[in-house]
Order: structure tokens, then sequence, then C-alpha cells
């Protein structure tokens, strides 16, 4: 009794001494500051993480694609049907908007392991631990850039024009990308500490998909729903990317949104990176 007592004892005191840490705001910053400024070296090997993936294969990356291509292809037979509406007027946006969550669901699902997928290299080398939240945002833009193909094929085949607005998807992968650093930053810190973090999140995504207007329009609910479905972070993310591949200008509130979301976001994940840091390798 006495031995579980003090193992009790010790825990508490363990748990209030983390909390009671002084916030290093300086080395939180100085870590996202060099992190950033190394990017010969996560670019370097974002592609190479892509190339691992499918090495020894004829078609490399282009498997994601054609997985995703085989994927839309198969889905646009039945759900046209049910939303009564054309293949052909549907294929394009359910294409834009599958490559769009992909792309997001990522980056969240791959951020909460961030930190644990790179114990090995956390707890042997001192480096910036942002390194690894930039390569893998970049690894997913790269099979972004691979998945966006399967957009314009779509959009060639069906002779749909998208003007200059098409541009606008640069604009929207920024958002995407400065969204999925801070994202990977403060889930990877929680899911470090907490394993059940990843498979929760990832159950999350699932029920999200099918909650998001990815595979059905907003339009074709009433109203007065809108207001509560736009709520959806997720929603503002995938429009930001969506529209401009369909030849559209997102709405304004999607950008003052993802923008406002980014700001605050980041201040929350830098919070949680000053505080809680230096505890990541003890967590690995």
């Amino acid at each position: 009794m006495a031995t579980e007592a003090r193992s009790a004892t010790r825990s508490r005191i363990r748990r209030l001494q983390l909390f009671s840490l002084e916030p290093q705001y300086a080395v939180a910053w100085d870590d996202l500051r060099r992190g950033f400024m190394e990017w010969p070296i996560w670019t370097r090997l974002g592609w190479q993480d892509v190339k691992r993936r499918y090495r020894r294969t004829m078609l490399g990356p282009f498997w994601a694609t054609a997985s995703l291509g085989m994927f839309i292809g198969g889905m646009v037979f039945i759900w046209a049907p049910l939303f009564k509406t054309t293949v052909t007027g549907y294929l394009p946006f359910l294409a834009a908007g599958m490559v769009a969550w992909t792309l997001i669901s990522s980056l969240v699902n791959e951020g909460c392991t961030t930190y644990a997928n790179g114990g090995n290299v956390i707890t042997q080398l001192n480096f910036p631990y942002s390194i690894l939240n930039y390569i893998l945002v970049w690894r997913n833009i790269i099979v972004f850039f691979h998945n966006v193909l399967i957009v314009v094929v779509v959009n060639l085949a069906l002779s749909i024009s998208v003007g200059a607005h098409v541009l606008l998807v640069i604009v929207g992968l920024l958002i995407v990308a400065v969204n999925g650093v801070w994202m990977s930053v403060l889930l990877g810190i929680i899911g470090a500490r907490y394993r059940d973090i990843p498979p929760f999140v990832a159950n999350v995504m699932q029920v999200l998909m099918f909650i998001t207007p990815v595979f059905w329009n907003l339009a074709q609910l009433p109203a007065t729903t809108h207001g509560y479905l736009k709520l959806n972070y997720i929603l503002h993310l995938i429009e930001v990317l969506r529209a401009p591949m369909l030849g559209q200008v997102p709405e304004l509130s999607s950008y003052v949104i993802t923008i406002g979301g980014a700001v605050v976001g980041w201040i929350v994940a830098f919070v949680f990176f000053a505080h809680f840091r230096r505890r990541i390798a003890y967590w690995l």
C-alpha cells in the first residue's frame, strides 16, 4: 500500500511539474523559424518520403492518384442518381471535392503522429522539431499535385472552362498549408502525449467525410441548415481549393474564416509548443 501511495504521489508531482514549467517562447519561435529556413532539407526529405512509399513500383506516387480516380469513377454512378443529377454535372464537383478532402484529411490524420513517428530522430538528434511538420505538409502537397491531375482530366474531358480563376488554387493551397502546419504542431503534441488521439481523430474524420459537403452540395439542403453546416471549418478549407478547380471564385467568408482560423490556430499551437516542446522527447 505504501509503495502504491508513493507511486501515486510521484505521478501527481510529475503532472504538476509538467504544467508548472515556464513556457519557452523564444525557444519555440527559434525552432519554428530555423525549421522553416531549412527548406532545402524538408523539401528533399518530403520528396524522399513520397518516393519511399512507392519504391520499386512502375507508377510510383501515381498509384495513389489511380486509387482515388477509381474511387471517384465508381462512386459517381451511385451518387449522381441518388442526388438526381447527371453524371457529367456531378463528376467535376465530386472529383474536386475528393482531391481537396484527401489533402486536408491526410494533414489532420498524419499530423497526430508527426512527433510519435519521428521519435527516433527526436531522441537522438538536436534539431528543430518543426522540420517534421514542414516535411508532413510538403509531402502531402506533392501528393496533391499528383491527384489534381484527376480534376484536369475531368475538366478537359467534359470541356469545362476554368479561366483565370484556377490560379486561386495556389492561394487556397497556401492557406491550407499554413493551417496544416499549426494543426500538425498542435495535434502532434497531443498525439505524442496521448496515443488514443490518432485513432480517435481518424474516426472523427471518417464521420466528417459524410457530413461535410464532399459528396453532396450545400445547395441541396434547406437554406435554414446552411448556417449550422458552415460552422464546419473543414468545409471552408475544402472550398478555397475546390471552387477554383471548378473555375469559380470561393466565397469571401471562406477566405475570412480560413485565414482567421489560421491566426487563432497558430496562437494556440505556438503556446502549446512553447509549453510542451521540451517534454516531447520524454513522451516518445
